[in-house]
């Protein structure tokens, strides 16, 4: 599957694991990496503010430009918390390249505990349940459960890619 020039694109609420396992299958992929909530959101809120209310039509412009530049080039993979339909829709009618929409599915219980454990995560616990609220489940996606190990997830989405590419 090298130099597929694949755009995969991870989605899900805070603390499912999408930086961990979108740099790990970018490494399998030999393409570049973007957390794109880090890349364009998160250095641009204003203090005390909450990742929430960034400017969403500036990040979205911002993540089309991204995906317009890695279709032309080798690909990449993109990890992201598009919770909304109507923004992957945008994503995807922006491009005439495919984009591979992978979701990345757990429970609320699951990922608060996952965020408390964990101090790295930069977003906390209080976030989790709007960024629930704001979730619109992916129709169009491959789905993966986060009962899975790392290495197991990554393992499906490259499976996945395997067989619709050959």
């Amino acid at each position: 599957m090298k130099n597929s020039n694949h755009i995969v694109i991870l989605v899900g609420v805070c603390g499912t694991g999408k930086s961990a396992v979108g740099q790990k299958v970018a490494q399998r992929l030999e393409v570049p990496f973007y957390d794109v909530d880090k890349l364009f959101a998160i250095k641009d809120i204003p203090e005390g503010s909450l990742p929430q209310d960034i400017d969403f039509e500036k990040w979205l412009t911002s993540v089309e430009g991204l995906i317009e530049t890695q279709s032309t080039q080798k690909g990449c993979v993109i990890s992201c918390s598009i919770l909304k339909k109507e923004h992957r829709k945008r994503l995807t009618a922006s491009t005439d390249y495919e984009l591979d929409w992978v979701f990345m599915n757990d429970t609320y219980d699951n990922i608060a505990q996952r965020l408390e454990e964990n101090s790295a995560l930069d977003r906390p616990v209080s976030v989790l349940k709007s960024d629930f609220e704001a979730l619109e489940v992916p129709k169009r996606a491959l789905t993966i459960n986060m009962d899975y190990s790392q290495g197991e997830t990554v393992d499906t989405i490259l499976k996945y890619l395997a067989r619709k590419y050959g």
